[in-house]
């Protein structure tokens, strides 16, 4: 059965997967897995493809000219390993001179000490923020970590990167051991970390989840950076050399939320359809990860694209405004709106950093 096309996203998942052309269209095949009996074919003119972007996690094939006709209409090709976990992504390049002199501003900015460490701060206090305004929608008693969140947000302005990656390191422990607390005993959710040091090693289902969601978010970032001409490999933040896109791992930091947010609401929905099955997932013998069902990842999917699409007041510089001078923006168009906001700070079209 295929995703309703509102959600705007494609799973294409098991072994035979393929992304092919066919009489000037768009041939989606899906793959077998332990689940799927059958291949599921879809195909679609290119302006009239419904999806804006499709996650990959199978084996198959390509085609060179499927991959640039949807990179040419805007559709973010989302590459995931069997558990989740990001393998790679594709999307479209900005190539002109604004592209070329956003990276070259990105370059000159990342290298001056003073606007970098001013970047660092702000970053860490917008990831803080949106995990007291994530815990605070919820009915759960979070005042504690909530109270914590804000009084480590008052020592940013004077704490160095070094100090900075400390206070986040400790704040996450205490944010997912409590967020561990919101999940089922019979999920054996503890913590982000399972069952070594690589956080992408999920030995429970909701650990799975995870994966699948900051794999979506991250190459959703990534194709926005691209987009507009930066270089999603050169950071402000995280290491350049420790982690993939560090840029791109950068700006996800304050947007988390919106997956960890999507998981909550599925571990905990009331809806009996809704509700995670033990039959939706399964470990793995030899490595002791979890491999998700394509039912519950589509599943995820769907609602996760869902609070992509949820939209809040924010400010802005076009679009319709309300009387006190915000406008209604989906979160997933926050994320590109800051990752804007970087871009001008970098070229001097603005002297703050916003998210």
């Amino acid at each position: 059965m295929a995703l309703d096309k509102n959600h705007r996203v494609k799973l294409l998942r098991g072994f035979g997967v393929s992304i092919t052309t066919k009489d000037n269209q768009i041939i989606l095949k899906n793959g077998k897995h332990f689940y799927e009996k059958e291949h599921e074919i879809e195909s679609y003119f290119p302006k009239k493809f419904p999806y804006d972007r499709l996650v990959i996690s199978g084996k198959g094939m390509l085609s060179t000219e499927a991959i640039k006709t949807l990179s040419e209409n805007n559709v973010n090709v989302i590459l995931t390993d069997s558990f989740g976990s990001l393998v790679s992504s594709i999307n479209f390049p900005m190539v002109s001179g604004i592209g070329s002199r956003n990276r070259m501003a990105q370059y000159d900015i990342f290298r001056d000490d003073t606007k970098t460490t001013y970047l660092q701060r702000q970053l860490l206090h917008s990831k803080f923020q949106s995990q007291i305004n994530f815990l605070s929608s919820l009915d759960n008693d979070c005042k504690k970590i909530i109270s914590h969140l804000k009084s480590l947000q008052k020592i940013i302005p004077n704490l160095t990167l070094r100090r900075l990656v400390s206070l986040e390191a400790q704040a996450s422990r205490e944010y997912f051991k409590l967020y561990a607390s919101f999940f089922d005993e019979k999920y054996q959710f503890d913590t982000r970390n399972s069952i070594s040091k690589t956080k992408q090693d999920a030995s429970d289902v909701i650990n799975a989840l995870l994966n699948y969601g900051y794999s979506v978010l991250a190459s959703e970032i990534s194709k926005h950076l691209n987009g507009i001409g930066l270089d999603p490999y050169y950071s402000f933040y995280h290491h350049n050399h420790e982690s993939f896109q560090s840029l791109t791992y950068d700006m996800i930091e304050p947007f988390r939320w919106l997956v960890e947010k999507t998981v909550y609401r599925l571990a905990n929905a009331k809806n009996h359809a809704l509700q995670i099955k033990k039959k939706h997932y399964i470990k793995h013998t030899k490595s002791g990860m979890v491999l998700l069902d394509t039912e519950l990842v589509k599943k995820f999917l769907e609602m996760l694209e869902v609070d992509f699409r949820k939209t809040r007041q924010y400010e802005r510089k076009n679009g319709m405004k309300k009387e006190n001078g915000l406008s209604n923006c989906a979160e997933i168009t926050i994320v590109k709106i800051s990752i804007q906001n970087l871009s001008d700070f970098c070229v001097g079209k603005k002297q703050e950093f916003k998210i």
